[in-house]
């Protein structure tokens, strides 16, 4: 791509941008995968809670209930699972806003990255113009050299 002869000033912090955005890469799918992790278990929780709910609507509509104890067991552990739902809800929620933040950084890292290399393109064709310019300046010189010498 680039002259071995052109040496960009800023590469080091093109370096450490590049560094920095891969860490937050690393760092956004970690949060994806808690993210991800949560919402499943949110699903599993939601999906027990229906299957108990519709356990207990079948004894109900059975008919006359023996044993009245097991029904209010069962009737205080849907309302436990119903609070569990509603923790795993808000972990949920937390989690999206820590991965929304993340992603927030990941962009931001991605534009400074961006920011530095086209800077550094714009150096490397500035550099190649000089070197152009040098280069006909150069052969310009010999031309006139030699149009001197054979008159």
């Amino acid at each position: 791509m680039g002259d071995p002869r052109f040496k960009y000033s800023l590469e080091t912090v093109l370096k450490v941008r590049n560094i920095k955005e891969q860490k937050e890469k690393e760092e956004f799918a970690k949060k994806q995968r808690s993210y991800m992790l949560e919402k499943q278990k949110e699903e599993q929780m939601e999906q027990e809670k229906q299957e108990r709910e519709g356990e207990l609507k079948h004894i109900m509509k059975k008919g006359p209930i023996s044993e009245f104890e097991k029904v209010l067991r069962r009737h205080a552990h849907l309302g436990v699972l119903k609070k569990d739902v509603d923790d795993q809800i808000e972990k949920v929620i937390d989690a999206s806003k820590h991965l929304e933040t993340q992603r927030s950084k990941l962009i931001d890292s991605m534009k400074d990255r961006k920011i530095i290399e086209k800077n550094k393109d714009n150096k490397l064709q500035e550099f190649k113009k000089k070197m152009q310019d040098l280069e006909i300046k150069f052969l310009d010189e010999i031309a006139t050299q030699r149009f001197k010498r054979g008159l």
